[in-house]
């Protein structure tokens, strides 16, 4: 399980390292890379470990080609998919598409949000933590 929120930078490459503690979580989950993606809620990316995004490239897969929504969103958001390894010093690289759509520049903040984690450029975050949910959209997490 991946928690917690993570301040960090990015390069000019592109490279940022992944938190020890989110990289512990990895480990100890035996993962040995992550996959990155366009996040569908938000401008952001999705770091999900080898393992769930293969689940998930099965669930896909399965759709059928003639779901025309389902298809749209393959496009937009699974497409954009690049697995990605973590060097000895426990960077990674996010490939340029992804840098640039999801606006990542010199601040970044890794959060994690239990079973996968998400990528954000720091005023991007800050916006989405500042932004009110709607009483109707509350979880009431004690009753989960």
């Amino acid at each position: 399980m991946f928690f917690g929120t993570y301040n960090h930078t990015i390069d000019a490459k592109g490279r940022t390292s992944l938190p020890v503690k989110l990289r512990e979580a990895l480990a100890a989950a035996g993962e040995p890379r992550i996959v990155l993606l366009r996040n569908s809620h938000s401008r952001s990316l999705l770091a999900l470990p080898l393992s769930q995004w293969t689940e998930l490239a099965r669930r896909v897969s399965a759709a059928s080609p003639f779901d025309a929504a389902m298809q749209r969103n393959v496009l937009k958001y699974v497409a954009s998919a690049h697995e990605v390894d973590l060097d000895v010093h426990g960077r990674v690289l996010v490939p340029p598409p992804l840098r640039e759509w999801a606006g990542l520049q010199r601040e970044v903040v890794w959060v994690g949000m239990g079973g996968y984690i998400q990528l954000y450029d720091q005023p991007s975050y800050e916006a989405e933590m500042a932004a009110e949910i709607p009483a109707e959209q509350r979880v009431d997490f004690f009753k989960v």
